[in-house]
């Protein structure tokens, strides 16, 4: 199943750099403009400089973000910013965070394993995806791989270990002393240590190598380097399983943790209605579910009512707003509809039965929207502020909201293990997995 092995990971060199947290940064595809110049401002080695570095005037194909990003990357190895390490190891990396809750914040703690993978193709082998990929995002990390030659982030993927047997030969590790900690912007505290003894690497090689493993975040970054394994090893002519470049670094994660796991939902608000499509939306919905109009305090208690009723009724439930954003609507699904009615490309019932697939199926029949409007987040915008979602609404009378419950761990593993992906944008895992911790040399493990 998964062949993972140690690496010798490059880190920035703290007796330099002394802070970590003003170094690394959020995955690529969470940093808009202002976060980029933050952290920009934060420090001159912060890795966004390299991972999401800017357009400059004068820019072509000899000169860009990318040679900037190759520049830099070789520039702070041969200055000593990045030291790379001596011995093979994984990295231990915890991170402790508030977590929404039904019964209100609850201090969570994730640990995660950082630790290469081998690349095989998505559905030959271990790796198992959850999600589709956009073309656009793809491309860029090709590139930024490509210049650089190294790895930056890491895939965040989830293992079966219900009897946390993994984690139990950690314990001794974790009791050392963490090579750095830091606080991010958001109260996450993250943690990160090394181990080297070869007894314990063996020993966790062992527990994980008959686990598959299933991506929950970088589905873009893992199918970008299954390109550029083979890429590489077509110029080499080399068998890309012996190769460096044939792993890529994952942070793997106990999903049956529960006390360490956080899946929030990603909501919808459909966008530029028509007269004509707001009363179709509304007879819709009336047709295809039991409607409850309720005063909308706030968006979480939103949420809560929502959780409470679906598990109530056993039904699927959902939260519309529409024009007045001081009411909400609860839809719960009708005993005597079937999501498989709606359903022309006969999903699984795992598929059906997430509130994205299911929000998906009605918008399609009740709207007449096609495939593309309801996924490529333009006709159906994807949000994952639930406050976000009021704004929107409230900003045009062609807008409707949609709160959508969370996605359970069970129902992501159901609908892999039926052999699909789930609609984009149906998880938002918390904390996100930051980027510079430790950097992947794709020329030598």
């Amino acid at each position: 199943m998964a062949e993972i092995r140690p690496f010798r990971g490059v880190r920035y060199n703290l007796d330099r750099i002394q802070d970590a947290g003003n170094v690394v940064a959020p995955p690529y595809d969470v940093i808009d403009g202002a976060l980029q110049q933050a952290l920009y401002d934060k420090h001159p080695n912060n890795v966004v400089r390299i991972i999401r570095g800017k357009d400059e005037a004068g820019d072509g194909p000899e000169k860009g973000r990318y040679t900037r990003a190759a520049e830099a990357y070789r520039g702070w190895l041969e200055d000593g910013s990045l030291t790379r390490d001596a011995e093979d190891g994984i990295y231990l990396y915890a991170q402790d965070f508030d977590a929404k809750t039904l019964s209100g914040i609850v201090r969570k703690s994730r640990l995660g394993i950082v630790t290469l993978v081998l690349a095989e193709a998505l559905g030959e082998g271990s790796i198992l995806p959850h999600e589709f990929t956009m073309p656009g995002p793809k491309a860029d990390r090709l590139e930024l791989m490509r210049y650089t030659g190294a790895a930056f982030g890491q895939i965040f993927s989830l293992y079966s270990d219900p009897e946390s047997r993994v984690k139990a030969l950690l314990q001794e590790s974790l009791q050392g002393e963490p090579l750095f900690s830091f606080e991010d912007a958001d109260g996450v505290l993250h943690r990160l240590w090394r181990v080297t003894d070869e007894k314990t690497l063996a020993g966790v090689s062992r527990e994980l190598a008959d686990k598959p493993l299933f991506i929950a975040d970088g589905h873009h970054r893992y199918e970008t380097a299954v390109v550029y394994r083979d890429e590489r090893a077509k110029t080499d002519g080399a068998n890309w399983r012996e190769k460096p470049y044939g792993f890529r670094m994952h942070t793997l994660v106990n999903m049956d943790d529960t006390e360490g796991m956080a899946i929030y939902p990603i909501h919808r608000v459909v966008m530029d209605l028509s007269a004509e499509e707001r009363a179709r939306l509304e007879v819709g919905l009336a047709d295809l579910f039991d409607v409850e109009t309720a005063p909308l305090t706030d968006a979480p208690s939103v949420l809560q009512e929502m959780q409470k009723r679906e598990k109530e009724v056993g039904r699927p439930v959902f939260g519309f707003c529409i024009g007045d954003v001081t009411k909400v609507r609860y839809l719960t699904l009708k005993p005597g509809v079937s999501p498989a009615d709606l359903d022309p490309e006969k999903h699984s019932d795992a598929w059906r039965g997430l509130s994205s697939g299911l929000l998906q199926l009605v918008l399609g029949n009740v709207l007449g929207l096609d495939k593309e409007a309801l996924i490529t987040g333009n006709k159906v915008q994807f949000v994952k502020v639930e406050k976000e979602v009021l704004n929107l609404v409230k900003a045009g009378a062609d807008r409707a909201g949609f709160f959508l419950n969370p996605v359970s761990m069970s129902q992501l593993r159901n609908v892999v293990l039926a052999g699909e992906r789930m609609p984009p944008k149906s998880t938002f895992f918390y904390p996100k997995v930051y980027t510079g911790l430790v950097i992947q040399d794709m020329n030598s493990f």
